[in-house]
């Protein structure tokens, strides 16, 4: 058998890139697309915003958001570096192997894939019981079974030619930024908010970390890496290029949040509940199921990252760890009839903690794979970040 050709960084750089099942690699657009989805799912950022950068950062919003772009770019500059010399499906773990040697990638996918196995049923929870009630109020009698049939539409979409499932999901991505920005179009002709309001250290700084940990999926296409015609190079602008676009959409939607009434910030959808307030029902509803649809669209870009994973790690077929990863998916929603809003709180948590330690350890070896002194100061930043987002998850130290 031939060497694995992740075990170390010369091996890596020296494999050319995969091809997807048909032969043909992926054109750079779907992989852009793919990537823009993947952040939030973009239009979600208006709703989740409020929430995670506090009363105190939602005073000086803009200023929030516009630093945590720029603490973000130490996660992203390693990346980028990774990227340079590893394109592989094996994600984030690949780049640990590289560093570190395979075994610790393979221990790292252990961890990454707990975060996402979690995500996956729990995020269809979330929807079905906290997203469409309050965008479509007849929908209660439904719950049950919407519980039970999206996760099993979901895992029929992975199965699907990944072409026309990065097509759907690009697209997606695309129709998100469009109503994201028509959304900060309203909200500027109703409010009057301000870059940076009235700032506190204690409220920008809570804010800009929190902020900076919703950006931390942009790392799921990397596990399309060894598809992509154009290989590394296509990877990386296609990353950067999608976290600076979401970035400044989200900049521009989020500067009038200052000015929008608390009772529409604290409502259980808050960029449903602004986009009816001041664009009417219809404008609300689209909104409101547009967010829904971002955040499935999450979970399908979640969901064939963790099949590439999966086969980078066993050696499987990817339609056969697709197919599996249903079954978990599907048993785990069943469960969640049982008490969904217990489901959703017990799995955030050690979903959360996994996806933490995980980016954590991939910013701790990168000095080992890039051994200088900047390399120690990015991994030093980006570590601090993902630090940051356990002492949320378990001091209360702000909103996650």
């Amino acid at each position: 058998m031939a060497a694995d050709p992740h075990s170390s960084p010369a091996a890596a750089a020296s494999t050319p890139p995969r091809q997807t099942a048909d032969g043909r690699p992926l054109p750079w657009p779907l992989f852009a697309g793919f990537a823009v989805a993947s952040i939030g799912g973009p239009i979600a950022l208006p709703s989740l915003l409020p929430s995670t950068i506090g009363e105190g950062g939602i005073r000086s919003s803009g200023l929030v958001v516009a630093l945590s772009l720029l603490v973000f770019a130490a996660p992203l500059a390693i990346w980028w570096r990774y990227s340079e010399r590893v394109a592989s499906p094996g994600g984030l773990s690949a780049f640990v192997a590289a560093a570190a040697g395979r075994r610790a990638g393979q221990a790292h996918a252990y961890v990454w894939a707990v975060a996402y196995f979690l995500y996956l049923p729990y995020t269809v929870t979330y929807v079905v019981y906290d997203v469409l009630p309050p965008v479509l109020p007849g929908i209660d009698p439904y719950r049950a079974a919407l519980e039970l049939a999206i996760p099993v539409a979901l895992v029929l979409v992975a199965l699907a030619p990944v072409r026309a499932v990065l097509t759907a999901v690009a697209a997606l991505g695309a129709l998100q930024l469009v109503a994201l920005l028509v959304l900060a179009g309203v909200e500027y002709g109703h409010t009057r908010g301000s870059f940076a309001g009235t700032p506190t250290l204690d409220g920008t700084g809570r804010g800009t970390g929190n902020a900076a940990l919703l950006f931390v999926c942009a790392s799921l296409p990397l596990y399309l890496g060894a598809e992509v015609g154009g290989g590394a190079r296509t990877v990386r602008r296609g990353v950067v290029g999608a976290v600076g676009v979401v970035g400044a959409a989200s900049l521009v939607a989020v500067i009038p949040l200052s000015a929008v009434p608390d009772a529409l910030r604290s409502s259980a959808v808050p960029g449903f509940s602004i986009a009816q307030a001041y664009g009417g029902r219809g404008f609300g509803v689209t909104i409101g199921l547009l967010t829904a649809a971002g955040a499935l669209g999450l979970i399908v870009a979640e969901y064939l990252a963790l099949g590439r994973l999966l086969r980078w790690q066993h050696g499987l077929p990817l339609r056969t760890t697709l197919a599996w990863i249903g079954v978990p998916f599907v048993t785990a929603d069943v469960i969640s009839l049982v008490d969904p809003d217990g489901f959703y709180d017990d799995l955030l948590k050690p979903s959360l903690a996994a996806l933490y330690t995980s980016q954590l350890v991939v910013f701790l070896v990168f000095p080992r794979f890039r051994r200088s002194a900047p390399a120690v100061v990015l991994a030093g930043v980006a570590a601090a970040l993902s630090a940051w987002g356990m002492y949320v998850l378990f001091a209360g130290g702000g909103s996650s």
